[in-house]
């Protein structure tokens, strides 16, 4: 009796073996599968490709294109063969160089995704230095920079023309002079504030630069210019008291000096753009 029931169960035994085996082969293709279609995804956002000329100094990218390289021959094989199969040492060496290119992919992605999110600000300096952690484009910072040019010389055309207006005035002289002053003093106050926390700090400060000019132009156009205007087509003879009374309310309110940097908000930006850089 026992003679016959251990056939038995060493039948049963190698079948147990053989689905087992028929599992764990199954799990690792659809485990490659689910890879697969990963790494597609992800070549397909960061749009990458192998090319021909490959950058022999970058040792990091060689060993990706060589992985890529991999991946796809045994795919070929995968896809051509039904009854192809990986060793336990071939599936360990197909997962290593998947890990390689999806690490590499997934840093490409992050890096597009961070400079994805920065944004054109066009007059909002608040909305610019909330995302000085991320990198500034530079069409964004070049049509900063322009607009910074053309708002000085308007600016500095009509001071020059009221100047001489009125007379060479020397109340409007002096005003004048405390407009410079205090928009350079302002000025630099903000960059040396802000600038060590930049992730691109040139950029960062010509775009922090034009944003501070266009919100300068709109605020003396309110003030001044249009007032001023207003005077000559109404009142020729109030011109010199409004483009006094003007310029003394556009130096007093709209060019407080900014706070000078407190040692704690810098250190608190460098900690992190450190926690940023990790």
């Amino acid at each position: 009796m026992n003679s016959k029931d251990e056939p038995n169960k060493a039948s049963e035994s190698a079948q147990d073996t053989k689905s087992d085996t028929s599992e764990a082969v199954l799990s690792q293709l659809e485990l490659i599968q689910q890879w697969r279609t990963t790494l597609m995804c992800l070549k397909k956002d960061v749009e990458f490709e192998i090319t021909d000329i490959k950058d022999k100094e970058n040792e990091q990218l060689t060993k990706v294109f060589e992985a890529v390289e991999y991946l796809d021959k045994k795919n070929t094989l995968l896809d051509e063969n039904a009854d192809f199969q990986f060793s336990d040492a071939g599936f360990l060496t197909y997962k290593t160089n998947h890990q390689l290119v999806f690490n590499y992919l997934s840093t490409l992605n992050k890096a597009a995704q961070v400079q994805s999110k920065s944004r054109f600000y066009f007059v909002s300096r608040e909305k610019h230095i909330a995302q000085k952690l991320l990198p500034t484009h530079w069409g964004h910072s070049l049509i900063h920079f322009i607009f910074m040019l053309i708002v000085i010389g308007i600016i500095g055309f009509v001071s020059l023309l009221m100047f001489f207006k009125t007379q060479e005035n020397l109340f409007v002289q002096l005003l004048l002079i405390w407009f410079c002053v205090a928009n350079f003093k302002a000025i630099k106050q903000l960059i040396s504030k802000y600038r060590k926390a930049a992730k691109t700090p040139f950029r960062f400060n010509i775009s922090l630069l034009g944003i501070h000019c266009v919100n300068i132009f709109l605020k003396v156009c309110f003030l001044c210019f249009i007032p001023i205007l207003i005077t000559i087509k109404f009142n020729p003879y109030w011109v010199d008291d409004i483009v006094i009374i003007s310029l003394f309310l556009v130096c007093l309110i709209n060019f407080k000096l900014v706070d000078k940097p407190i040692e704690n908000d810098v250190s608190k930006d460098l900690k992190e753009v450190e926690a940023a850089n990790v």
